[in-house]
């Protein structure tokens, strides 16, 4: 590990080494302090002004002493800070947990206060191959269609923008968005190409954030909202080109190549399909932090995973697709670019 010079003692000092094995151990400490603030409506409380423990405990009707030390440990993560008059938020948090912020992620949160119970049961997940069921988790976090979708509108916002500048959609008129869920995608891919038409296909539930979505983009007169089940349901088409983002990862390869074919159907000549997921190197560890993610897989899905691109370009080249191209995304994702052939 690389020293620094220290000017008042004028010798080189080396920082303390990172002890890995007890950063991984209590990670789940900071996880669950974030989890609970924002489970319990903490931000959003103290939204208007900084309080006190006793105003935030009357507001939450929580009790003052534990919500004196869920704050003070909020304060320590630099998630709050300290004020004559009590607690307030943080840059961060002010950023990304009240209510109307520019970058919200409170609904993302509340997804992970499920995963963290999912997580809670990798043991058994390990032992069996089998998921966490519903039935195990806190009944008071019991999630809905509608929540997940605004929780991947959540994660979507940070990366629409960043695929829109990796694709040319300029000589396409319409595309479809398939699991496009809360339409952040499909948002974005109409305002970057104003003669592009696009259609979201997913369960009526989440479109129905989707169109909450749509009323504020400028662009709802070129966004369509078709709803079925895309195993089972026709897809419409031909299109120009099909979009799924973070949907692989959710099903078996055998489901999956299911999928690619029928999207493959669904395609013009020389049409793409562009699949935007977590997809590993033949080692499985690279991207970082996507054999992690695959973790979630386990412990939420029958047989979901995290897939190499090597097993991927199997499942396009087998529905007559050719993999044009990869493209890094986002901090973990790829974008994976293949063409219909003749």
């Amino acid at each position: 590990m690389p020293s620094s010079w220290d000017p008042e003692s004028r010798q080189h000092v080396t920082p303390p080494r990172r002890d890995l094995i007890d950063d991984i151990a209590i990670g789940y400490q900071a996880s669950q302090i974030l989890l609970t603030a924002n489970r319990l409506g903490l931000f959003a409380a103290l939204a208007d002004r900084s309080k006190d423990h006793l105003q935030l405990a009357d507001d939450l009707e929580t009790d003052p002493r534990g919500t004196r030390i869920l704050c003070d440990a909020l304060v320590d993560l630099g998630v709050l800070e300290r004020t004559a008059e009590g607690y307030k938020p943080g840059s961060d948090a002010r950023r990304h947990l009240l209510p109307n912020c520019a970058e919200p992620r409170a609904d993302l949160l509340a997804h992970g206060s499920r995963l963290y119970e999912r997580w809670a049961g990798l043991y058994d997940a390990v032992k069996t191959g089998s998921p966490v069921t519903d039935h195990q988790l806190d009944p008071r976090l019991e999630g809905s269609e509608r929540e997940f979708a605004r929780a991947m509108a959540d994660v979507g916002r940070r990366s629409a923008a960043a695929t829109c500048e990796l694709l040319d959609l300029s000589g396409a008129s319409h595309v479809l968005d398939l699991g496009g869920g809360p339409g952040i995608y499909a948002i974005e891919f109409a305002r970057a190409w104003p003669d592009l038409e696009v259609t979201v296909f997913d369960t009526p539930a989440a479109l129905g954030v989707a169109r909450k979505n749509l009323e504020t983009s400028g662009v709802a007169d070129r966004v369509h909202l078709r709803a079925g089940d895309a195993f089972e349901d026709s897809l419409g088409g031909p299109y120009d080109a099909i979009f799924i983002s973070n949907v692989i990862h959710i099903y078996s390869a055998d489901d999956n190549r299911r999928l690619v074919a029928r999207c493959a159907n669904c395609l013009k000549v020389g049409g793409l399909l562009i699949l935007k997921d977590f997809f590993l190197d033949d080692d499985r560890q690279r991207p970082a932090g996507g054999a992690v993610f695959a973790v979630n897989m386990l412990v939420s899905t029958e047989g979901g995973d995290c897939y190499t691109v090597t097993e991927t370009r199997s499942w396009l080249e087998a529905a007559g697709l050719a993999l044009e191209e990869t493209l890094d995304v986002a901090s973990k994702s790829r974008l994976l670019v293949a063409s219909k052939r003749p």
